[in-house]
């Protein structure tokens, strides 16, 4: 924001003598100021709150009632289940190193996780000797490597200093991601491979990650409804399985598993500790929420299972799985599910021999920092294939949830079939209306008065309380936003005898289990019911029971999380799509809240990616029942490219990319037989970074493509007899993907294949998408998306001529420039073909060398030289510290514990370039040109870190608590010549204890008498060193490269009353390599001159070009 133009505040007499009294009494000011009567002020008005409470980068979860918070520490060895030796006396235990299926219980891994415990058992004593409020509630072994601790927030940076320490993970708090749809799916087909529907799954077993489960559900009977018992399953490597239903305040009903629920575990120690339950919730593995029984009965629930919903028949339903065994366990309560639950139950799912994994929660948008994300890695290692639902955030670009490629990624579609009823409005004037929708409650077959939820006490959207009977005996119109179940409960605790639920924005219609029937209209029949009622009076409806009906199949929802070119880590999400509207599966008859619908109903037809994603689980385990031997990644690629692409955008018409559907919605009539599929390791997963377009993925994405680029993938053969395979592509005119026409894969053998991608006339932002289609004899056909965004390499490369047309015997000038924003010096060659309409002029190339019409240079690109940064004592503006409040200006609204606060300031310089925000954190630092939620952070560093916050002058940064005591503010003081912004602690509290501290930053704008950098420090009392010692004064600049402290941890020289610091700054230098040439037109006619770039610091080509005209 512009600066305020409120009158300045001048100092009085009276002021001036305040502030010499306070510094008199030892008071927060500095021992000896200047004069604060030759300075006028002005406030500064905030522009943005980055972060009301912190993203506490390390500890980012709530406090409990003891007011410690969760996290998840990962040590240095490497889990038994991604083990591939390398610690003397501990062979090999990962299934990729033995050549053998993972076993937790061989004495490989018997005697390494004993080895792990000891290291854990060493890492506990040095954790309580620096932490002593630590305590350790889950240990990791077998998955992930570590444990998870509650901690008090001032001992997590001691937690991270430990030795066997790799990292300190936030203990976050995901979300839940909430028929006919097998056969859609082409799950029959499937079922016909394994012997019929009465065997397909049996032996492979589901372990789904929820709310629990309802273990009277027919869905998980023994036998089935059909009468068919189980056999007994594997045994797991410890012997036993868990059942946990009983134990606690309200386990409710005593059960015991059977063959077809093999186990029930409880996983919730975290959420126990922080959040607690609610009354109604059940403290055993049951399911008080639906979500739970839902995914596992859509995943693996019995065949031929009569479904009702509220008195209604909805036929007969199947699990994809039918025969699969399921291990229920629960990791969510009604406020979500902790990572560090999560990452337990994934541990278990291992030693328990689970073969498939459904996750429909949230998380794992940054795979190699989420806990769970990388407790599922493990897990791939140890052979389990994971299936994990996109998110409920759609449709905008970029919103997609797990990103690793170790896990396989589903979207939602539609299948179809849908439930339908159609409304008959009337009205006392004659006119009529009908309006089709979607619902699963009873209808209302007699004429009922209609009303807008406004006209009977609530607002538009139902959540607000309509008065006892006001609605009584009519249909109430509410307006489509959260909690759509809880609007139902609204009407009928109003009396209401129904509800016209309508989108006010195209959504998708779902069939929840409603208190009151009620119909679900989307849009544009919303607006239509609208306006219907604004021009009639007397308005009546009816509609009968609703029916399934065939729907348009195979288009995405609007709510599904989308992948986009901002992806960063070179693999593309969603990997597949699979129905998740109106999916007919299991419920809890006995949900904990209203939201849940009524009590008493076994069965639900719900919507979410959390509803597609065990689709994909299920059909993971019944490739995994038809090919015993194959890893997780083989499973995962013979989803992915037998799937159709032949998915239409939400809107009913338009065509989708990979970024919508990934490779498209699975195929279970195909992927049994893909003919050939690809695989990768999760160690080379985990190797790859943030490089995964070179892994042998099942698809391509280069998420910045220079120009030219080739990426190579190896096929296998599945079948035993040798193959030869054609390639085709599909491709924009503006990309041109070359493969190789035919591949001959071996026997059961491997042959790898170069994909060679030159989109060099696209403009840097740009995405593309293509594909290449493999088929052989036998008709396998194999679908291979491809996408790439054009960008920069690392060392940019710029290309210009001027003027870009010009006439024949006319000169143009032109220029390259190849820029190394690295620190370290970059070979490369630059090759630049001139066209032959355009003739270099030899003596006025610069920077390169002409070898007849072509320009190049082979060298190296020097290094860029960062700005400087330094500290040392000096003196400040004022001559110490001088409060704000002297002046009037008032506190800084909106601060909480652990805030960044932007603010549009004057003009003003550091490290030789200009800024115009600063970035204002609680925590006694900012963030020059401003802040994000990655800046926000009480874990202070030492200067210089490359690690965010960068570009920072911090003059007491530790954990401190503006909320408890003290103020900041921020303004300008003038003296008439020169001005400065000010951003002021006043008696600032650090988080633990009630030690206090003032200080303030000093920085000259641009627009005075003395432009130029001028920054400085100045200190008033300081009571403390930092809240647990933890204290960093000193600045960095902006790459985290050059900086400086005066103070760091109880080293250096602590700030006290009357301290002043000054810092300095300089302009680096980016390090370039420039060529120049003058070229005359020739001959008239269109002309494009690209140059070609290439460095062992990249990988392919780096190409600009430029087009211009030589007329006559």
């Amino acid at each position: 924001m512009r600066r305020s133009v409120a009158r300045p505040f001048a100092v009085t007499a009276a002021a001036a003598a305040a502030a010499v009294a306070l510094l008199a009494a030892g008071g927060p000011a500095a021992a000896d100021p200047a004069d604060p009567g030759r300075f006028t002020a002005r406030p500064l008005q905030p522009g943005s709150t980055i972060s009301a409470e912190l993203d506490k980068s390390l500890a980012a979860t709530a406090k409990g009632k003891d007011g410690r918070v969760s996290v998840i520490v990962r040590l240095d060895d490497e889990p038994v289940a991604s083990y591939d030796g390398g610690v003397r006396g501990f062979p090999a235990t990962s299934s990729r190193a033995t050549g053998r299926p993972f076993d937790p219980g061989s004495p490989a891994s018997t005697r390494y996780r004993a080895h792990l415990r000891q290291q854990q058992a060493t890492f506990e004593r040095a954790a309580k000797a620096v932490a002593p409020s630590s305590v350790v509630t889950a240990r990791y072994d077998l998955v992930l490597g570590g444990v998870a601790m509650r901690v008090r927030r001032d001992e997590v940076a001691s937690i991270a200093a430990l030795p066997a320490v790799t990292a300190v993970l936030p203990d976050r708090l995901e979300q839940l991601q909430t028929d006919a749809s097998p056969a859609f799916i082409g799950a029959g087909a499937m079922w016909s491979s394994l012997g019929g529907q009465a065997k397909a799954g049996e032996g492979v077993i589901v372990g789904v990650l929820d709310t629990g489960v309802w273990p009277e559900h027919p869905s998980f009977s023994d036998p089935d409804p059909t009468g068919k018992p189980y056999a007994a399953p594997p045994p797991p490597a410890s012997g036993s399985r868990a059942c946990e239903f009983s134990g606690g305040g309200n386990p409710g009903a005593a059960f015991s598993c059977n063959n077809k629920l093999i186990g029930a575990d409880r996983f919730m120690a975290t959420y126990d500790a922080l959040v607690g339950l609610l009354p109604a919730e059940f403290t055993s593995a049951r399911d008080d929420d639906g979500h739970g029984s839902h995914t596992a009965s859509t995943a693996a629930g019995n065949r031929s299972v009569a479904a009702s919903i509220l008195g209604l028949s909805r036929g007969v339903v199947s699990g994809i799985a039918p025969r699969a065994h399921v291990m229920a366990y629960k990791v969510c309560g009604e406020q979500g599910c902790y990572q560090s639950d999560s990452v337990s139950a994934v541990q278990k799912a291992v030693v328990d021999g689970v073969d498939v994994i459904n996750f429909s929660i949230s998380g794992g948008s940054n795979p190699y920092s989420d806990a769970v994300e990388l407790a599922f890695r493990d897990a791939y290692e140890a052979g389990v294939f994971v299936s994990a639902s996109a998110g409920n955030s759609g449709p905008g670009a970029d919103t997609v949830d797990h990103r690793g490629p170790w896990v396989t990624t589903v979207a939602a579609s539609t299948s179809n079939r849908h439930f339908r009823s159609t409304v008959q409005l009337s009205s006392t004037d004659g006119a009529t209306l009908a309006l089709t929708g979607s619902s699963v409650t009873p209808g209302i077959p007699a004429a009922t008065p209609v009303v807008l939820a406004t006209a009977v006490g609530s607002n538009a959207l139902c959540t607000t309380p309509i008065p006892a009977g006001a609605a009584a005996g009519k249909i109430v119109v509410c307006q489509r936003g959260p909690n759509r179940v809880l609007k139902s409960k609204v009407v009928a605790d109003g009396g209401g005898a129904g509800m016209l639920l309508y989108n006010s924005t195209r959504l998708g219609e779902f069939t929840d289990n409603h208190w009151v029937p009620t119909v679900h209209l989307e849009n544009t029949a919303g607006t239509s019911l609208l306006a219907f009622l604004s021009a009639h009076a007397g308005v009546s409806a009816s509609w009968p029971n609703p029916t399934a009906q065939a729907v348009q199949g195979d288009v995405m929802t609007t709510f599904s999380s989308r992948g986009g070119p901002g992806q960063s880590l070179g693999v593309s999400k969603p990997d597949v799509t699979a129905p998740g509207l109106q999916i007919l599966a299991a419920n809890t008859p006995a949900p904990a809240t209203s939201a849940g619908g009524p009590t008493g109903q076994l069965f639900q037809s719900i919507a979410g990616t959390s509803m597609s994603s065990p689709h994909v689980a299920g059909a993971a385990a019944l490739v995994a029942d038809l090919h015993p031997s194959w890893l997780p990644g083989r499973i995962k690629s013979a989803l992915m490219t037998t799937a159709t692409p032949d998915v239409i955008a939400s809107d009913g018409v338009s065509p989708t990319t990979p970024f919508d559907r990934g490779s498209g919605r699975i195929r279970l009539n195909k992927a049994g037989d893909p003919g050939a599929t690809f695989d990768e390791s999760g160690s080379d997963y985990a190797a790859l970074g943030d490089e995964l377009w070179k892994a042998n993925y099942p698809s391509l994405y280069v998420p910045s493509m220079p120009g030219r680029i080739t990426a190579q993938r190896t096929l296998h053969n599945e079948s035993s007899k040798a193959a030869k395979w054609k390639l085709a592509v599909s491709s924009p005119s503006d990309l041109k993907v070359t493969v190789p026409s035919t591949l001959t894969l071996p026997a059961s053998g491997d042959a790898s294949f170069d994909i060679a991608i030159d989109g060099a006339g696209l403009a840097d932002g740009q995405v593309r998408h293509a594909q290449i289609t493999l088929s052989d004899s036998p008709g396998h056909r194999i679908v291979f998306p491809i996408t790439v965004v054009r960008g920069q390499a690392p060392i940019t490369l710029t290309k210009a001529c001027a003027p870009a047309t010009l006439a024949v015997n006319a000169t143009t000038s032109c220029s390259i420039t190849a820029t190394n924003s690295s620190l370290t010096d970059a070979p490369v060659s630059i090759v630049d073909e001139v066209p032959t309409r355009l003739d270099v002029v030899d003596a006025t190339v610069t920077g390169g060398t002409l070898a007849g019409n072509r320009v190049s240079f082979t060298g190296t690109v020097p290094a860029t030289v960062p700005p400087s940064v330094s500290i040392a004592p000096g003196a400040s503006p004022g001559g110490g510290y001088l409060p704000l409040s002297l002046f009037g200006i008032t506190p800084i609204n909106g601060v909480g514990d652990d805030t960044i606060i932007n603010f549009n300031v004057p003009a003003f310089t550091f490290g030789g370039a200009n800024y115009s925000q600063l970035g204002v954190s609680s925590n006694g630092y900012v963030v020059v040109g401003g802040g994000s939620g990655a800046d926000n952070s009480i874990n202070n560093q030492s200067f210089p870190n490359v690690a965010r916050p960068n570009n920072v002058l911090a003059p007491f940064w530790t954990d401190l608590n503006p909320q408890a005591a003290g103020a900041m503010r921020i303004g300008t003081l003038t003296d008439g010549s020169n001005t400065w912004i000010v951003v002021d602690w006043e008696g600032v509290r650090e988080f633990s204890l009630p030690r206090l501290a003032s200080f303030q930053i000093w920085i000259g704008v641009s627009g005075d008498a003395t432009p130029g950098t001028d920054v400085s420090y100045a200190f008033g009392t300081v009571q403390g060193n930092g809240d647990g010692g933890f204290l960093t004064v000193g600045a960095e600049n902006i790459t985290g490269t050059r900086g400086q402290n005066t103070y760091y941890n109880g080293v250096g020289t602590l700030p006290s009353n009357g301290t002043q610091l000054v810092i300095d700054s300089a302009a680096g230098a980016e390090g370039a390599q420039v060529i120049t040439f003058d070229a005359t037109g020739t001959t008239a006619g269109p002309w494009t001159n690209c140059v070609s770039m290439t460095s062992p610091t990249f990988d392919g080509t780096s190409v600009r070009c430029v087009n211009g005209t030589v007329t006559p």
